[in-house]
């Protein structure tokens, strides 16, 4: 998808329309699995409650491509932490995990005639800054990583200029290492609701 979506810059260019778009979300992190220093990983060792991701993005519109450069921005309160035994192990009310983004997405749009429905699927790779908090994670510090993700959704047309958008991302950035050598997985699929305007 990305590959596309580069050959596609040059067609763009010549015959594209620019576009700004915002969104808001919910973002539903998926359980982290932790590996200590020992080398021993504990599946599903963290949970998190829903986060609300939001951002916005500026790119460029063929007749069925588009890309886009991407920021965003999601916290995720931390639910449970558990021990290799499923022991909960610390009270974790005031830690939480926040993300900021930075991504390149392409796009492929489904063009359905005489419709304002344009159904789309999406890839992106980029980066992000996980930044844990809170007294869990004494000493820990933001760390960037390679981040990637996968998508589908639908466009609807509300005016000439103006698309209405509901979309699914999986989003995957890379583990958080600590300093000490362990590491914590992160995932998340996010729903969101955007708008789109066309210049």
């Amino acid at each position: 998808m990305m590959i596309a979506g580069m050959c596609a810059v040059p067609s763009l260019s010549q015959a594209a329309t620019p576009y700004v778009s915002a969104y808001v979300g919910l973002g539903l992190a998926g359980n982290s699995s932790f590996k200590d220093t020992n080398g021993t990983t504990v599946s599903d060792a963290v949970s998190y409650k829903t986060g609300i991701p939001f951002g916005g993005a500026i790119g460029l519109k063929g007749d069925q491509y588009r890309v886009e450069a991407a920021l965003g921005y999601v916290t995720n309160d931390i639910d449970k932490v558990l021990n290799d035994n499923g022991v909960l192990t610390t009270d974790p009310t005031a830690d939480k995990i926040s993300i900021f983004s930075y991504m390149a997405n392409a796009y492929y749009d489904y063009a359905i005639k005489d419709s304002s429905v344009t159904p789309y699927v999406m890839g992106g790779i980029g980066g992000a800054s996980l930044d844990p908090q809170g007294p869990g994670f004494s000493g820990a510090t933001s760390k960037s990583v390679f981040a990637w993700q996968l998508g589908a959704g639908v466009g609807v047309k509300a005016a000439d200029n103006i698309v209405v958008d509901l979309g699914y991302r999986y989003f995957k950035p890379g583990s958080y290492k600590n300093d000490n050598g362990s590491k914590v997985t992160f995932s998340a699929s996010n729903i969101l609701l955007g708008l789109r305007y066309s210049f």
